[in-house]
């Protein structure tokens, strides 16, 4: 594989015009499958005639506590709650069942990770289910147990559909996911997760346009100019607070920044233009995460100085929530809450102020660009290796139809409409939202950072940006860090 730099996401808006986009709404609030999609559509030429006797695809799903989106980006149960995305995943999913003659079961939905509840069953030979719907963090590690199908062999099996170069899936994503010429898992439009788990940053926006404002103009503007920076950020929280007297930084307060201190912490890190992996000139991942990088030494700075700003309301681990977070927020007395695009459909709908959304912060101007992280609860698909040649057949025709469907017909309510319009309040955030899609990021060490062999370097960055010294912190772990990707890549380099 050769060298990896940081390169954009390959999707695309399908639709522009706030008018279109509630047309498309409109459509989508028809019964449950009255769908366009009734014939082959020229894009999907590589399915043409293709007719798998009505035979089953077995899916096993991998989800999280509270959390319907892993489950619901597959299927939905024609009795299910009658709304707009709902109809277009029921829609879909018999238009692929007739395109291809299968029948698409979901066998297990998983609260825990594929690996622990499957993993072992999977190593001695289980062909139970055919698609791993797999939660990235834990369950990526299944490649490396030798029951994922490398989809670089599908033309082997007579099986060769899956076009992952496709606007339709994650191409720079699939790409980090990769061990060198072996592609064991997709992601992208298929998986709701990808696009709602964007990290960014909610903003209250009456309380902006009477504090902030007046000296810093539209905070759309802010982040329009390349303005919206660490130090921006600090000086607006510092700007906004009003303490209740008590000289202490509390919920009775009106606080600058509620900041769990969570996963978000390696999203933000994203954001500030942390780059986790460099490529030897044969394009092996190296460890990236050093006392060397001057990019992860500054963000840890300004993530420190951010959270000993007055104003900063800061989770701090093992009491971070979110729910508790978006839930001061919701209340009226934030300036700032950080979290994930889909939170606002979580916890923010009752909310009675409006809100602007917008990315998280570059680490300074000289970054010159908006990264975005991706949540890495998000789901990855994969071919169980176990499975006959007929069976990879039809599950990989499958997986590419469904999809193809869901950037044709889903992602058009889901993401052009839903997220960037239902769930937000001003038709501004869907300029924001873009910026975000646009420019997702990530790399091999990130994806690989909450692996036992990479001694939790995801836990890492939440447990020592409170700290003061973060090169000396990472001194301390380098080692062990390094070791454990040379573990992995061995494992890797051993896979049939």
């Amino acid at each position: 594989m050769t060298t990896k730099k940081r390169i954009l996401a390959l999707f695309m808006s399908l639709l522009c015009l706030v008018s279109t986009v509630l047309a498309l709404v409109s459509c989508a609030d028809t019964d449950k499958g009255n769908t366009n999609n009734t014939e082959v559509k020229n894009d999907l030429e590589h399915l043409n005639n293709l007719d798998f006797g009505g035979e089953d695809v077995n899916f096993i799903i991998a989800g999280a506590d509270n959390d319907d989106y892993h489950y619901r980006s597959i299927y939905i149960d024609e009795n299910a709650d009658d709304d707009a995305v709902n109809s277009e995943i029921y829609a879909r999913n018999m238009w692929v069942q007739e395109l291809l003659n299968v029948n698409i079961v979901v066998g297990h939905h998983a609260n825990q990770n594929v690996k622990a509840m499957l993993g072992a069953q999977l190593m001695a030979g289980s062909d139970d289910y055919d698609v791993i719907a797999a939660r990235q963090y834990d369950d990526i590690q299944l490649a490396l147990d030798g029951v994922i199908l490398d989809l670089n062999t599908l033309d082997q099996y007579g099986a060769d559909y899956i076009k992952w170069d496709r606007e339709y899936w994650a191409t720079n994503y699939i790409d980090a996911l990769s061990f060198g010429d072996k592609t064991y898992w997709l992601t992208g439009d298929l998986c709701l997760r990808y696009t709602g788990g964007y990290y960014a940053m909610f903003v209250n926006t009456p309380l902006y346009d009477t504090i902030l404002k007046p000296k810093y103009g539209s905070i759309y503007d802010v982040v329009r100019n390349k303005d919206w920076t660490y130090d921006t950020l600090i000086s607006m929280v510092s700007d906004c607070y009003e303490d209740d007297g008590d000289d202490k930084v509390g919920i009775e307060d009106q606080i600058g920044l509620m900041l769990p201190i969570w996963d978000n912490i390696n999203g933000m890190s994203i954001s500030a233009g942390v780059v986790y992996t460099r490529y030897d000139e044969n394009g092996r991942p190296i460890n990236n995460i050093t006392s060397g990088n001057s990019v992860l030494n500054g963000f840890m700075e300004k993530c420190n100085e951010l959270i000993n700003t007055k104003g900063v309301y800061a989770f701090t681990p093992p009491s971070s929530s979110y729910p508790e977070a978006m839930g001061y927020f919701a209340n009226g007395t934030v300036m700032f809450v950080s979290g994930r695009l889909n939170q606002a459909e979580l916890y923010l709908r009752q909310m009675d102020d409006d809100y602007y959304v917008i990315p998280c912060p570059m680490l300074n101007k000289e970054q010159g660009a908006y990264y975005t992280g991706v949540h890495d609860a998000i789901n990855i698909y994969g071919i169980n290796y176990n499975i006959d040649d007929e069976r990879i057949a039809r599950t990989a025709a499958t997986l590419e139809a469904m999809a193809y469907g869901a950037y044709k017909d889903i992602r058009p309510v889901y993401y052009d409409s839903f997220l960037k319009f239902k769930y937000t309040r001003d038709t501004e955030a869907a300029e924001m939202i873009d910026i975000m899609h646009d420019n997702v990021y990530t790399d091999f060490v990130f994806i690989w950072q909450f692996s036992a062999d990479m001694a939790k370097l995801g836990s890492f960055l939440r447990n020592n940006v409170i700290k003061n010294s973060p090169a000396s912190a990472i001194k301390k772990y380098v080692v062990a860090w390094n070791t454990g990707l040379e573990k992995i890549l061995s494992r890797i380099d051993a896979l049939e």
